[in-house]
């Protein structure tokens, strides 16, 4: 099952786009795009509702099987709001909620929790009601400099029982989910606005 759950991360978080591989999406028609993968026939399909407010990102194998189903909802304004991910035999695994500058209106957290058991801070940390709080497996940071230019996201993934430098000593990467390099990716996270086809073709057509 270990196993399987970083695959599906894995998947999940292969987000990044270049350019010299725009002639690997097909167009089906307005809400959705497809992108296979030459090496494997495994291919994604993004799907986004007429209104821009839902977003599906699923993949599947060369025999059509789906691997891993993502999917995003926007709020009127655009924000994204809450992420569900399910693994290919439709049970979720994870659900994301994001956080926003009041004042900018920049996204600036992430967290992802586990969709299938309940994750909580130390008993002495509680809310403004006296419950405990659920703590997330992953939140990320976004950071933006004068201009508004997103930089590099910082992931945190708290794991008790061992150090930073214990559980991070076998990547090159500052931070890393289950402490190897191959089993996740810290540059990139869930938020599916940064690379999905519909937004880069966005911004070509404001060029």
């Amino acid at each position: 099952m270990k196993k399987l759950t970083r695959t599906l991360i894995v998947s999940l978080f292969a987000f990044g786009i270049a350019h010299a591989d725009d002639d690997l999406w097909e167009s089906k028609g307005p809400h959705v795009r497809i992108k296979r993968n030459d090496q494997d026939g495994s291919y994604v399909v993004f799907e986004r509702s007429p209104d821009d407010r839902r977003l599906v990102k699923t993949t599947k194998d060369q025999n059509d099987r789906v691997k891993m189903k993502a999917t995003y909802l926007r709020n009127q304004k655009g924000f994204l709001t809450v992420g569900r991910i399910h693994d290919g035999q439709g049970v979720q695994i994870y659900r994301v909620q994001y956080g926003y500058d009041k004042e900018s209106g920049l996204l600036v957290a992430e967290n992802m929790f586990d969709a299938r058991v309940k994750n909580y801070y130390p008993p002495s940390f509680r809310d403004e009601n006296g419950q405990r709080v659920e703590m997330p497996v992953r939140r990320v940071y976004y950071f933006y400099d004068a201009d508004g230019n997103q930089s590099k996201a910082i992931s945190l993934v708290p794991n008790p029982g061992k150090t930073a430098q214990a559980t991070f000593k076998k990547t090159k990467k500052p931070l890393d989910l289950f402490g190897t390099e191959k089993n996740f990716d810290t540059d990139t996270s869930t938020n599916p606005l940064k690379g999905n086809p519909f937004e880069e073709e966005k911004k070509k057509a404001k060029k």
